[in-house]
Parts: structure tokens; C-alpha cells; sequence
């Protein structure tokens, strides 16, 4: 029973984990980590670590490919300056400076502005954060991705791969999947056979108690047998009434066994 049960939960867990998997890539909420890859005019090449928002697109599969240019003003906490038109031929990435204003505020100004994707960077920190949006209606405006940078990476890539300098960089998407996501659809599973099993134990010992307790003879049925004392030497001879007694109490109380003879005490 405990094999069959095991291979159940196995089964299950599969099972709910790839549902969970699908939904998921359906509703396009699967987790992304990315990279950014910076290309300068003499061929030089870095990559820099990064963490998308919880926001807007995501990234294509192929990466997204663009010039780099900086925000206008560089909070983007008003409407920005738009790309250049010189350049019909590839899409514009703006680099946007964190603080004094919400994360979504900036980069549906970067939207509005015409840039294909956002990096917010951090200031006085190389963490890395995940933008969130507390307001739906900003939030449900956002269609471009964006992506959060440290300080250092925002330096180097003012440095060498600003569109002003010959370079451009490409955002790249990383997809994978977390052990959570194997992990709690298994913890669920087990715990909901865990349940079944103690609801189970339970029923069990109350129904085995209750038919024990149907098989006894009440108190008051057994103040109704006759008690006789017997003194030392005396011998034991059996009384016919007090059988016809045991059997006909058991009768009434459907016991599943009747006694067959009466035992006595010394």
C-alpha cells in the first residue's frame, strides 16, 4: 500500500509540475535571468550580469539588439528625450538612473520616448533589484523589457558602448528554472498525502473502536449476572442459570462470540 501510494505522489508531482511548467510558459511568467553583452567599436567584448523587472515583455529568445544611449533627463522621472533619427536600422536601449521616482514610471517614459528596451542602474551599489509595480493601470501600459544593472556595470558601459562611441549592446535572456518550482508542487502533493493518510489512521481507529465497544456487554448488563462465592475447598460445580444468563445478555447485545461455559474466581 505504501509502494502504491509512493508511486502515486511520484506520479503527481510530475504531473503538477509540468502543468505548472506550461502554464507558466503560457503566460509568459516563467523566470529569465539575463545578461547583457557590450560590443565597442575596436571589437571589444564584456558581459554584465543583470535582473529583469517583474514588468513589461520579456526578452525574445535571440536577445534584443540595440544602441545604447542615456536618459534625458537620467532619472526619466519626466518625459525623456527621444532617440535619434539618423538611425532607421536599429532599435535604442536607454540607460536610466535609479531613485526619485517608481521603477515603471521610468520606463513607460522610455516607452513613450520610442526606445525598444531600459536599464536602470543602480547608484552608490552593485545590487541587483528586482523592479516590481504597485499600480496596475501603470503597469498594464508597459509592453517593452527592461532590466536592472549595478552601478560598476552602468559605468562601464557609459565608458565604452554608448551609441555616441561606436558600440552597442545586446540583451540576452537566460531561461531557467528554479528548484521551487520542482519543489513546492512536490511539498503540496505530500502534504495533501499526509492528510489522507492521518484522515485515514483516524477513521480506522474509530471504526475499531467502535466495534470492540459493540462486542462488550454494557454496565448495566453486567450488574445483571448473578455473583456466587465459593470458600476454599468447596467445589466448583457449574451453574446452568447463570450460563443461560451469560448467553442470553450476549443474544441481546449481538456479540459476534458467546461464551461457551462461565468461569468463576478462586
Amino acid at each position: 500500500m505504501l509502494l502504491s501510494l509512493g508511486m502515486l505522489m511520484l506520479s503527481a508531482t510530475q504531473i503538477y509540475t509540468i502543468f505548472t511548467v506550461q502554464l507558466f510558459a503560457f503566460l509568459n511568467l516563467l523566470p529569465v535571468e539575463a545578461d547583457i553583452a557590450a560590443y565597442s567599436f575596436d571589437n571589444k567584448t564584456e558581459n554584465f550580469d543583470d535582473l529583469p523587472a517583474r514588468f513589461g515583455y520579456r526578452l525574445p529568445s535571440d536577445g534584443l539588439k540595440g544602441f545604447l544611449i542615456g536618459a534625458r533627463p537620467e532619472n526619466a522621472c519626466q518625459p525623456i528625450e527621444p532617440p535619434p533619427r539618423d538611425n532607421l536600422t536599429g532599435a535604442f536601449i536607454v540607460l536610466i538612473k535609479r531613485f526619485d521616482c517608481n521603477f515603471d514610471i521610468k520606463v513607460l517614459n522610455a516607452q513613450k520616448a520610442g526606445y525598444k528596451a531600459a536599464i536602470v542602474h543602480n547608484v552608490d551599489s552593485d545590487d541587483l533589484i528586482s523592479m516590481g509595480s504597485n499600480d496596475v493601470d501603470v503597469m498594464k501600459q508597459i509592453i517593452i523589457p527592461s532590466v536592472f544593472v549595478s552601478e560598476e556595470t552602468a559605468n562601464s558601459l557609459k565608458d565604452d558602448y554608448m551609441y555616441d562611441k561606436g558600440g552597442h549592446v545586446v540583451l540576452m535572456p537566460d531561461f531557467s528554472l528554479p528548484l521551487e518550482y520542482y519543489l513546492i508542487p512536490f511539498l503540496i502533493i505530500v502534504g495533501i498525502c499526509l492528510i489522507l493518510i492521518v484522515v485515514f489512521m483516524i477513521s480506522k481507529f474509530v471504526q475499531d473502536r467502535h466495534r470492540a465497544r459493540r462486542s462488550r456487554l454494557r454496565k448495566d448488563q453486567l450488574k445483571k449476572l448473578p455473583i456466587h462465592k465459593y470458600k476454599k475447598g468447596s467445589e466448583a460445580v457449574p451453574n446452568i442459570s447463570v450460563c443461560s444468563v451469560c448467553r442470553a445478555i450476549s443474544s441481546q447485545a449481538k456479540a459476534s462470540s458467546v461464551p461457551s461455559s462461565c468461569r468463576y474466581g478462586d
